[in-house]
């Protein structure tokens, strides 16, 4: 057995517990063991982390590993190790007909824990230049169902894309029938993705239930969150109110800056904070989860509701609070260090915008299940 790990001296912000103070982190088993000042070193591997900020491991709470069955892959660990994402939630890549690969030559294989979204498209998104639910036939209801119960140690719940490119004709449908395929499952989520919607927002989120996910609330094109003068919708907010979450998943073209900041200004920040990672957005704009949370930081959230949004709530979100998303002993001991860099950082969003940043994450440490997973070189 590895020795234990003790992480000595960082700054712990920890949003599930509302902590944010100097301690160490100690961790044996796999588990969170103690959390506290100056705890004892004997028997612990000690790293000294002080002047870094630690974390909970991250949760992306979507991106994806499976696209066209090849998109990140046997890249994922790579990725997630450097970026402090332990918890890795890949938002309907697979769908009925494609799920059980998907398993066996991804996710069984990872070190990161991945869970999923099962797309309700059952060839999932195997080819994008055609949207997957172009032929309503795909949205098999009962198929999804099926899948989902058979595999429910790792599907979280039913993903749905209704943009009106890849929905063509279909309209609403394709939801209501991942609404009765998460139903019929046992009670699942639905992830739903909005950029360009095929139908007026407000009418896609009345069909929506307490812990469903809207996917890309904050992107530039069709009819969106902001009405009026810029204001966020009665109805947006209407949906929040009865515990529908907004999850960013920044993606390649889901992030509009002015829309961000309107929305933020308005006090209505994301619920969640994802990077909707395929291999395309991490050589471009996207690269990882920690460049994302940056951006929102420099957009004007407070530190702890940017750690918080990639930790304790998609913990909450996919039923698994206590156990993800936190440093509180018992827990399981993923943990993120970072440097919290000043300086002059440039960042872009989908639409070309640009936004002169003045502070940002940089990956440190990451531990997964008590150990060192990855370390940055000096």
């Amino acid at each position: 057995m590895p020795p234990a790990l003790l992480l000595a001296g960082g700054e712990v912000l920890d949003p599930a517990q509302g902590l944010r103070q100097r301690l160490d982190v100690a961790c044996c088993d796999g588990r969170v063991a103690a959390l506290g000042r100056d705890l004892p070193r004997d028997g612990h591997e000690v790293i000294d982390v002080s002047g870094k900020l630690v974390v909970p491991g991250l949760i992306d709470q979507h991106a994806h590993c499976f696209i066209g069955a090849s998109d990140l892959g046997v890249r994922t660990d790579e990725i997630c190790a450097s970026t402090g994402v332990t918890t890795f939630i890949d938002g309907g890549s697979a769908g009925a007909g494609t799920f059980e690969g998907m398993r066996e030559f991804i996710l069984s294989r990872s070190r990161v824990r991945i869970l999923a979204f099962l797309n309700i498209s059952a060839v999932g998104l195997t080819y994008l230049e055609v949207g997957e639910l172009n032929h309503l036939a795909y949205a098999d209801a009962d198929a999804a169902a099926r899948v989902a119960r058979e595999h429910r140690d790792l599907i979280l719940g039913i993903k749905v894309r209704q943009q009106k490119e890849v929905v063509g004709d279909a309209g609403l449908e394709p939801l209501r029938r991942a609404i009765r395929a998460a139903e019929s499952a046992g009670g699942l989520r639905v992830m739903v993705h909005v950029t360009n919607p095929a139908a007026p927002l407000e009418d896609l989120l009345t069909l929506l239930r307490p812990g469903d996910i809207v996917s890309h609330f904050l992107h530039g094109r069709g009819d969106g969150i902001l009405g009026e003068k810029g204001k966020v919708k009665a109805g947006v907010r209407e949906a929040r109110r009865r515990g529908v979450l907004f999850d960013v998943a920044h993606g390649r073209s889901h992030v509009n800056f002015p829309v961000a900041r309107a929305a933020i200004e308005q006090g209505f920040f994301p619920d969640t904070i994802s990077s909707d990672l395929t291999s395309g957005g991490a050589a471009r704009i996207v690269k990882d989860l920690p460049t994302t949370l940056s951006k929102f930081l420099n957009l004007g959230m407070p530190l702890e509701d940017v750690v918080r949004a990639a930790t304790a709530t998609p913990a909450r979100a996919i039923g698994r609070e206590g156990e993800l998303g936190t440093l509180k002993p018992g827990a399981a001991a993923d943990v993120a260090v970072f440097d919290l860099e000043e300086g002059a950082f440039d960042f872009e969003d989908a639409d070309g915008h640009t936004l002169a940043g003045r502070r940002r994450l940089a990956p440190y440490l990451t531990v997964k299940d008590g150990q060192l997973w990855w370390r940055r070189a000096p």
